[in-house]
């Protein structure tokens, strides 16, 4: 048997699947569910970025799911929000609530709901950049020991997507973990070199991947902002498609060296950052080719230059991926726009990646809900 390159295996010729595939379901539920705030008053991801100041950006994520770092702003709208409502309660202390709501969640009203609506794939975010782990993980947190759920949460819910013929990826954050020393995401230099330089996070980011793929044997790793400087990556690779050869990678794992994070360095590399990510929002797909990925993504954006490269658009309902329980209807995208990009991204060798935000109950909301169900006679 000829074993597969270590990158990039299905760049050029993907699994029959995702060729097919129109339509996917990604799921951001976690802590940040619990205060499910982030402001409405601002624009949607992609106009932010192309027409507002950078140091605007941060301080008033639309993003429910960065409120760990917004409330680190003092004057933010998040940082208003958790002292009139929290006081002065660590960010790590909605772990309790949340495991307790975890235990009630049914995921195969999830998996029911997905399937009604006609996604073939579902990703979910089993660690975002606050560090909580949505699974009864063996990879030791040394700086929050237990940070994570108790139970196979992740498992229960592979299960459910698959008995109903769905695909199954697993989303995590790779470059960013804000439970190891970390201070405020300010800038794109903060943002795309992470958090953390030492060798402690490079091993735990590459022990849960494994752990993932032994597990769960995703059909997708979805990584997300980049990943750390280790040399092991592209051994990542190699054994995860030894161990599930139809799997694919998506395009998130860009690498910095940590010599950048000096204070000469980080305010060179924070000015082409910068332009690298304006360029890359102005302009999808033609900022060159990145070294690692089996397809590209979007996020919030479907202005994609048509070419052999198969692709991804992601997005929320409304402005943020967690549940933002203050989003009114306005802020919602209509079913029939949701049906357009599907139908518009295909032809094009795109897919739509639509967010699902439970609240923190694990309940869907309604408007979300209200959307699925109406996908379904598509």
């Amino acid at each position: 048997m000829v074993k597969p390159s270590p990158v990039n295996i299905h760049r050029d010729d993907p699994p029959a699947w995702f060729k097919q595939a129109d339509f996917g379901i990604m799921i951001h539920w976690g802590l940040y569910s619990v205060p499910a705030f982030a402001p409405t008053n601002v624009p949607d991801y992609d106009t932010f970025i192309k027409s507002k100041p950078l140091k605007f950006f941060f301080a008033n994520q639309p993003y429910a799911e960065w409120y760990a770092n917004s409330i680190l702003f003092p004057d933010s709208p998040a940082a208003r929000y958790h002292r009139e409502h929290y006081g002065n309660a660590p960010y790590s202390d909605f772990a309790k609530t949340f495991k307790q709501s975890a235990q009630q969640v049914d995921v195969d009203a999830w998996a029911d709901a997905f399937a009604n609506a006609g996604a073939k794939y579902v990703v979910i975010v089993t660690k975002h950049h606050d560090g909580f782990v949505l699974y009864d993980t063996d990879v030791a947190n040394p700086y929050q020991p237990d940070y994570h759920l108790d139970f196979d949460f992740v498992g229960q819910l592979a299960q459910a997507v698959r008995a109903r013929g769905m695909h199954f990826g697993t989303y995590y954050s790779s470059l960013l973990d804000w439970t190891f020393p970390h201070v405020p995401i300010a800038d794109y230099g903060s943002l795309m070199l992470g958090n953390d330089r030492s060798k402690i996070y490079n091993q735990y980011a590459r022990a849960h991947w494994h752990e993932l793929i032994d597990r769960y044997h995703p059909d997708i790793l979805w990584s997300d902002i980049g990943y750390p400087d280790d040399p092991g990556l592209p051994d990542l690779f190699r054994y995860y498609y030894d161990q599930v050869p139809d799997g694919l990678v998506n395009d998130r794992w860009r690498q910095f060296p940590n010599w950048l994070r000096n204070k000469p360095g980080r305010a060179v590399f924070n000015i082409a950052a910068k332009y690298v990510m304006n360029q890359e929002h102005k302009h999808p797909g033609d900022v060159g080719e990145l070294k690692y990925y089996d397809y590209r993504t979007l996020e919030y954006n479907s202005d994609w230059k048509e070419n052999k490269r198969y692709f991804e658009m992601t997005r929320g309902m409304d402005k943020s991926f967690g549940y933002n329980q203050f989003s009114q209807s306005k802020d919602y995208i209509t079913t029939a726009a949701v049906k357009k990009l599907i139908a518009t991204l295909h032809p094009k060798r795109g897919r739509l990646l639509l967010n699902v935000g439970p609240d923190r109950y694990g309940t869907i909301p309604p408007y979300q809900m209200k959307i699925l169900q109406q996908l379904s006679d598509r």
